[in-house]
């Protein structure tokens, strides 16, 4: 009984010693209390097949009034948001630059075979680089125009069997761009590959930057006559350089273990990968300057990758959020890049197309390398 008590007595005495380094530790505290929250909160806006005013490009080659009923029908869903197409051309123009994922052509004979009770073809382009909108959008636009007929043919005639169960009236005659097997597999590899360089990144470079700084040898470096920027290259191009080989091993093993190729030029991509690898390194390097240990450099590693992961469209469509997560999605590094490793892998695009999206990692980095120097120069003064 009395070993017992005694050793109750020493867990209490651990629990009560644990407990006041939890408190004192209130950064750890605050991710303990708030990561979940902010999962709570991430997941439930982002994961969600719930359509809001998608983007629809439509080309209406019928103009008449079962077409204008058509797009009025869609419209009202709430799922999708018309844009009107002049012709064929202006689909690959707006696939091209993301403005919209999905196409829907009315044919000229729309409204006589309405009327004839014949049945209704109805052509949809898709957007196969994003392969979750590309097949609920087929899914979602066939129901409502199914529907639309059904009303219709009730407007013109008596409720009939045959009225209530228009079987086979309406069809979608699909043609998927860039990706047309729907491969999920060709749709991740290319979001993998920015992930996996940018937790590499990020990671091992706190790390490395706090063992350094624990040991001494930072505060050593920074009494010779070097500059800060000099720190900043020294330390990260290194890690650079390992992180390249291992972006150009991704590339390697996702075509001889699945067969996904880039479409676009090889060249381009591995000059824009050293870019966003020097961001990933940055990231680093900011964080290893607040960090006070290898464990809070780690918390801090994580609490930037979760937003990031969550919200660059690397696995979640970023058009299918809240309009706010959206704009927050626009400002993170990891979604241009993934525009670029998809631009390339599945659409064969180019500088002409893919410059905007290149310029951004441009001045990201510029961004990030400056305020790096002035937190290595901060710690030297």
């Amino acid at each position: 009984m009395r070993r017992l008590r005694a050793k109750l007595a020493r867990l209490l005495t651990l629990l009560w010693r644990e407990s006041l380094e939890l408190r004192r530790d209130r950064f750890t505290l605050g991710v303990l209390f708030l990561m979940p929250v902010l999962q709570l909160v991430l997941f439930s806006y982002i994961i969600t097949t719930d359509f809001d005013h998608l983007p629809l490009g439509v080309l209406d080659q019928s103009r008449t009034r079962h077409s204008r009923d058509l797009l009025q029908a869609i419209e009202a869903t709430g799922y999708f948001t018309i844009l009107p197409l002049r012709d064929l051309d202006e689909i690959h123009h707006m696939f091209g630059r993301e403005q919209s994922r999905a196409a829907l052509v009315i044919p000229s004979n729309f409204s006589e075979t309405i009327v004839n009770g014949k049945e209704v073809r109805l052509g949809l382009l898709l957007d196969g680089s994003d392969t979750t909108l590309s097949t609920s959008t087929e899914g979602f636009l066939t129901a409502i125009a199914t529907t639309y007929y059904t009303q219709s043919r009730l407007e013109r005639s008596p409720p009939t069997e045959r009225n209530l169960h228009p079987v086979g009236q309406v069809t979608t005659t699909r043609r998927v761009l860039f990706n047309p097997s729907l491969s999920g597999t060709a749709y991740m590899i290319p979001g993998l590959l920015g992930l996996i360089t940018l937790f590499v990144t990020v990671l091992n470079t706190t790390l490395a930057m706090v063992r350094e700084r624990d040991a001494g040898t930072l505060e050593q470096l920074l009494v010779t006559p070097v500059t800060s920027t000099e720190v900043v290259f020294g330390k990260i191009l290194p890690f650079g350089g390992v992180a390249l080989v291992a972006a150009i091993l991704i590339v390697v093993v996702g075509w001889l273990f699945f067969g996904v190729i880039p479409k676009g030029s090889l060249i381009l991509l591995l000059a824009v990968t050293p870019i966003f690898l020097l961001i990933g390194l940055s990231i680093g390097l900011l964080i290893s300057n607040s960090a006070t240990s290898s464990g809070e450099a780690v918390e801090r590693s994580v609490l930037t990758m979760v937003p990031q992961l969550m919200l660059s469209d690397a696995i979640f469509p970023l058009s299918l959020m809240a309009t706010p997560f959206q704009i927050i999605g626009e400002i993170i590094p990891l979604t241009h890049y993934i525009r670029i490793t998809r631009g390339i892998y599945l659409k064969d695009q180019g500088l002409d197309e893919l410059w905007i999206e290149i310029a951004f990692l441009v001045g990201f980095l510029v961004l990030l390398l400056v305020r790096a120097a002035k937190g290595i120069q901060k710690q030297a003064s």
